[in-house]
């Protein structure tokens, strides 16, 4: 009967060598991890706050790639859309239900983004 302990040296180098071929990548000389970029979400995402309309407000308003006046009158314009798609400021707006009556609006217009919940106030 074999104790595991004599084998240890060779699990580890095993393990070593393992270890070795997944880090080492292709040698290419380029250690850099490879990614592909997220081509739809904007570099920087600015917090704009809360815009309120009769009846209803939009809240957490999130502009990325655009700044915040034109996001807010993005958001305002949700004003009765009765969650449907809309157009605003250049944005196309898509609705998704986000329960509880409320609406998850994601607006966007090339690479610049708004996003916000859409709900009674």
């Amino acid at each position: 009967m074999t104790h595991l302990a004599c084998n240890r040296p060779a699990r580890l180098f095993a393990f070593a060598l393992t270890v070795a071929a997944v880090a080492g990548g292709c040698g290419d000389g380029d250690s850099s991890p490879e990614t592909t970029p997220d081509t739809d979400a904007p570099a920087t995402t600015t917090e704009c706050g809360n815009v309120m309309v009769p009846g209803h407000e939009a809240v957490d308003i999130r502009a990325g790639g655009v700044d915040c006046e034109p996001a807010e009158a993005v958001a305002a314009a949700a004003e009765g859309r009765g969650r449907q798609p809309y157009e605003a400021e250049g944005f196309t707006c898509e609705p998704a239900d986000a329960g509880d009556g409320d609406t998850d609006y994601t607006c966007t217009r090339g690479e610049a983004a708004v996003r916000f919940r859409y709900r009674t106030a």
